[in-house]
């Protein structure tokens, strides 16, 4: 008996003990070591085919596949705890951090979304007296060269934006409805500013890094601040 004999025949057969394959096994230490792993796994399917069953295992499986096909509806627990977890979450609201004010007109220019509602051109003291009255300004004086006008939301307020030139240079003006207590200086990579209190809120001076680090921005919202006075309307 050759090797494939004796595994065809203990794969077929493991208990079939003959003198040939006794004789071969103990003179094959391969096939006997393969004889002895057959037998170790013939074992082990034969305890696990005597396990006893716990009673009630066919219903438990029946039920749990009838549960998957027909969801429960939910309880009257499940609505009352998701209510009171909507209830949490709408009472931490106003807890929950907030950008500054300097953070949020950052944010506003970096995305410049007030393009998609301005006007650019040479824009006349109507529209400037139009914009100005949304965020609740009103001219005073000459804003000087007005290039941009617009009505823009920033943090759910409407506010006034606009750019002027001041001799060469362009500054943006933002007349904002939040009041504030103190001068606030700001910069990002992009910008860098002032924003100072004012009758209708707070009024932010803006201008662009490439600008440099003279400009006097205390000086210019001073100006325009006296430029623009608080709606009487």
């Amino acid at each position: 008996m050759n090797c494939l004999e004796f595994r065809r025949l203990k794969l077929t057969e493991p208990y079939c003990v003959s003198k040939e394959a006794a004789l071969h096994a103990s003179n094959c230490p391969g096939c006997s070591r393969f004889q002895q792993e057959t037998n170790e796994l013939d074992d082990s399917l034969r305890t696990a085919l005597t396990v006893e069953v716990p009673e009630g295992l066919a219903a438990k499986v029946i039920l749990n596949q009838s549960l998957k096909h027909n969801p429960r509806r939910p309880t009257r627990r499940y609505w009352l705890s998701l209510a009171a977890s909507f209830l949490i979450a709408i009472t931490l609201i106003p807890f929950l951090p907030t950008q500054t004010l300097d953070a949020e007109i950052i944010t506003h220019l970096d995305h410049e979304a007030h393009q998609v509602h301005g006007k650019s051109g040479d824009i006349d003291n109507g529209e400037v007296a139009n914009v100005l009255l949304a965020a609740g300004g009103e001219i005073n004086d000459s804003l000087g060269t007005v290039t941009y006008a617009s009505k823009c939301m920033m943090d759910d307020q409407l506010i006034a934006h606009f750019v002027v030139k001041n001799g060469n240079e362009t500054y943006t003006l933002m007349l904002i409805p939040e009041e504030i207590d103190n001068i606030i200086p700001f910069q990002s990579e992009r910008w860098h500013g002032l924003i100072v209190p004012h009758a209708a809120g707070s009024l932010a001076v803006i201008a662009s890094r490439q600008t440099g680090s003279s400009v006097d921005f205390l000086q210019l919202a001073e100006r325009y601040s006296t430029a623009i006075k608080r709606s009487s309307i």
